[in-house]
């Protein structure tokens, strides 16, 4: 299911926004599963741009509850990160169009771990600072939906051996456990070792997209991997016989 949106924006761009507010409400419109639009920024400070569209009034009405407009079916709220990150905290329903504004990447990545987004709409504030996150997920431009950017194919033998992987580590999908740990860290040894062409970005794309990875423990596999590709090295995971995983995952149909 395509649910990963986005507007390339420097500053504030009137134009940027309103296509997000645009692709936000008919996404709403369209999915009976979803229960509300939330507008979503770091700080209050965050949303100038959209009091412009709602008021000032509406908007810190917002900030404690939802209110309808007539252009959406469905309510509208603002929320803050840390605001956002409270009310979701124990939910799992994915309930929620959730419009990013004025973000990078980094930002953004905190958002896809929230079970209650179905659908992600980021809009950025520098020209390039949403990037990495298209690339992940291979976002629709809002701007220009028919020049959509086109799937990359992950390695196969990589996918095989991060499947691998998370099958035993027990689909756990974190390093918290110390044996899940230490297969991690073999895995990630031997990935290093027999494809050095892998980089930490595409390693944590595949634990994101394809296989559920929460963006944060993702990034905790990726980190390993970017020790060792600047020589440092860290505990754990075995160091030996790490030509026959390979040799594993590529004997594999």
């Amino acid at each position: 299911m395509k649910n990963k949106y986005y507007a390339d924006a420097y500053g504030a761009d009137p134009n940027a926004l309103d296509a997000c507010i645009e692709k936000a409400f008919e996404i709403a419109d369209a999915d009976d599963e979803i229960a509300r639009v939330v507008f979503y920024s770091q700080t209050k400070n965050g949303f100038t741009q959209v009091s412009r569209v709602f008021g000032d009034g509406c908007v810190d009405v917002m900030f404690t509850r939802s209110l309808r407009f007539s252009d959406c079916s469905k309510p509208i709220r603002c929320m803050t990160a840390i605001t956002y990150k409270k009310e979701c905290e124990y939910r799992d329903s994915p309930k929620d169009v959730v419009v990013c504004c004025h973000m990078d990447s980094k930002a953004v990545f905190k958002v896809d771990d929230y079970r209650t987004a179905k659908y992600i709409i980021a809009l950025s504030w520098n020209l390039n600072g949403l990037d990495a996150w298209k690339k992940r997920w291979n976002a629709r431009n809002v701007l220009d939906e028919e020049s959509e950017e086109s799937v990359t194919s992950h390695n196969s033998i990589l996918m095989k051996a991060l499947r691998e992987m998370d099958i035993r580590m027990f689909q756990t999908k974190n390093l918290g456990h110390l044996d899940d740990a230490e297969t991690c860290k073999t895995y990630i040894r031997a990935i290093h070792k027999s494809m050095p062409e892998v980089m930490p970005e595409e390693l944590e794309k595949c634990l994101v997209t394809e296989l559920g990875w929460e963006n944060r423990n993702a990034e905790e596999a990726g980190d390993l991997l970017q020790r060792l590709k600047e020589g440092r090295t860290f505990r754990g995971g075995q160091k030996t016989y790490l030509k026959e995983y390979f040799t594993r995952w590529k004997a594999k149909g």
